[in-house]
């Protein structure tokens, strides 16, 4: 019996079975966690978990656990997440998110499998030994939405050129230009480019009979992408360009010049390797028909000094970003 303020024996009993009902024991978690080397950890995505669940904890060695399934990958300018969660009912639907980094997709991930967590252990037996009814808990948090990617995502670009445009002559130049994706993954994920080109012989040697000079606007469009490694891409291109060509005579007292134009189709192969979240290292390597034959002659003996090849080869280095 209880005395002035004294509490009796049934009242501690009672308060001590209340505190024991009021934290069930955490569920027993396995996390499967596949993410590129500088995107995050599994550790990072458990803390993140912790941070906001204490109705969870790491299952220890030989001990059955829930499966929580977390896959991230990287493409163009965007990080995707894959999440599921597998426990005694069987398996939760995908929850997927994308963003622009990987921060936000695992603290995304993390407070939906926390979420998740809570709502599959209302109505699944918990693998380890029944216990007493958890306290009711508060209502977590309202996870972010976060903004739909813009539908397409463009890239700037600048590039060294070499390519022979008139032979024999070895022409030295440079291009500018912008390309259109639309925001897909996985290979069919086409671009549309626009270039502007300038090369001219004289960069590389002075002694040739005759200054060349090439100025193109060139039209791409690039219907596949592929993945060869987690930093390298490649893709197929068809080009078309029109332009102008600019030929004058060199060592002679009444050099002569002529322009002409310049029409042209062919494809490339670009490859890509990721120098930072957004930018990258391209090379391009291609090859061109010319549709008109043009030929330069000099003086009044009519020797040619260049013509237009049967193939044009073009070789491009330069940096690209993407927006």
């Amino acid at each position: 019996m209880a005395s002035g303020d004294g509490i009796s024996l049934i009242e501690l009993v009672v308060l001590g079975w209340s505190s024991a009902t009021a934290a069930p024991a955490p569920i027993p978690i396995r996390i499967d966690f596949d993410a590129p080397a500088d995107c995050a950890t599994a550790d990072q995505f458990y803390q993140g978990i912790r941070a906001r669940s204490d109705r969870v904890r790491l299952a220890a060695d030989g001990e059955d656990g829930w499966g929580v399934r977390v896959r991230l990958s990287r493409g163009g300018a965007g990080v995707h997440g894959e999440l599921r969660v597998v426990h005694a009912g069987g398996e939760t639907d995908t929850r997927i998110v994308d963003a622009t980094s990987c921060d936000v997709v695992v603290q995304a991930l993390s407070l939906t499998a926390s979420l998740a967590l809570d709502e599959v252990a209302e109505v699944t037996e918990p693998l380890s030994p029944p216990a007493p009814p958890p306290a009711v808990p508060q209502a977590p948090p309202v996870a972010p939405q976060e903004a739909p990617p813009f539908p397409l995502r463009f890239t700037l670009g600048a590039h060294a050129l070499v390519t022979q445009v008139v032979a024999p002559h070895v022409s030295l130049g440079g291009a500018l230009g912008i390309r259109v994706t639309p925001h897909v993954e996985g290979p069919l994920s086409p671009s549309f480019g626009l270039s502007l080109m300038y090369a001219r012989n004289d960069l590389l040697s002075g002694g040739d009979s005759a200054l060349i000079q090439w100025a193109a606007a060139a039209l791409s469009a690039c219907p596949l992408r592929w993945q060869l490694v987690r930093i390298v891409s490649a893709e197929p291109c068809v080009v078309a360009a029109g332009g102008w060509l600019a030929a004058a005579g060199r060592g002679i007292s009444n050099p002569e010049s002529a322009v002409r134009s310049w029409w042209s189709a062919g494809g490339l192969v670009r490859a890509a390797a990721l120098l930072g979240e957004d930018t990258a290292l391209e090379l391009e390597v291609g090859a061109s028909v010319p549709l008109v034959h043009r030929r330069f002659t000099l003086g009044w003996s009519a020797e040619t000094v260049g013509e237009t090849p049967a193939i044009s080869p073009l070789v491009g280095v330069g940096i690209v970003h993407t927006f």
